[in-house]
C-alpha cells in the first residue's frame, strides 16, 4: 500500500505536484502523534483522501469514480523547515513529507452517503479552525485519479491525497486536531 499526495495544476502550464509516502507513514490513531526531533516546524494540510478498491493504470476520468467507493480526510504532515532546507539546494524533498506517521488518516466513509453540500469541518481544541466544502475536491477526485494513474499503477488499497485547501497549520505539543464530515468525527489526534 502506497500513499499518493497530488496536488492539482491551477493553470496548463503547471505540472502537478505528486509525491509517495510508503506505508508506515500511516498514524496509528490509538497513539499519540509525536513531533520528530528532526524538525522544529512541523505543519498539517488537510487532504481528501480516497481508498483504491481496484488496481488501475491510466484510468480514464470517467470511469475514475469506479476505483474508489471510499473517502475521509486526513492531515498530510510536512517538516517545513526540512522542506525548505532542501528545496533551497534543489534536493528531493521526501524526508520532509514521507516519513513514519507524517499522514493522519481518518475513518473511511463510503462514498454514496456523502452530499455533495457535506462540509469538511478541522477543529483544533474544540476550536473550529475551517469548514471545508467538500464539493469541489470530490468533483477533482476523478481527475485526480487519471493524473496519478497516467505515471504509475494504483493498486487496491493504495490511497490518493487530494488537498482541501493550501493553508499549512503549525503543528504544536499538546493539542489536539480533529477532523469531521459534518457531523462524524472521522479523526482525533492528540499531539504529543
Amino acid at each position: 500500500m502506497k500513499i499518493v499526495y497530488i496536488q492539482l495544476p491551477t493553470t496548463a502550464q503547471e505540472q502537478p505536484l505528486l509525491y509517495i509516502k510508503p506505508d508506515t507513514a500511516v498514524h496509528n490513531r490509538e497513539l499519540p502523534l509525536y513531533i520528530p526531533d528532526f524538525t522544529a516546524d512541523l505543519r498539517a494540510q488537510v487532504v481528501l483522501m480516497a481508498k483504491l478498491s481496484k488496481q488501475g493504470k491510466c484510468i480514464l476520468e470517467k470511469f475514475a469514480p469506479k476505483y474508489y467507493e471510499q473517502v475521509s480526510l486526513g492531515l498530510a504532515l510536512t517538516a517545513y523547515d526540512r522542506q525548505q532546507q532542501l528545496q533551497a539546494t534543489a534536493k528531493p524533498w521526501e524526508l520532509a513529507t514521507s516519513f513514519d506517521s507524517s499522514m493522519v488518516v481518518g475513518h473511511f466513509l463510503p462514498t454514496e452517503r456523502l452530499q455533495q453540500e457535506d462540509t469538511a469541518i478541522l477543529s483544533q481544541d474544540g476550536q473550529v479552525l475551517e469548514q471545508l466544502p467538500l464539493q469541489s475536491a470530490l468533483q477533482l477526485l476523478p481527475l485526480a485519479l487519471r493524473t496519478v494513474s497516467e505515471y504509475m499503477t494504483l493498486r487496491t488499497g493504495d490511497l490518493v491525497a487530494l488537498p482541501l485547501t493550501n493553508t499549512l497549520y503549525a503543528i504544536r505539543a499538546d493539542t489536539t486536531w480533529q477532523a469531521s464530515v459534518q457531523t462524524e468525527l472521522l479523526f482525533s489526534v492528540t499531539v504529543k
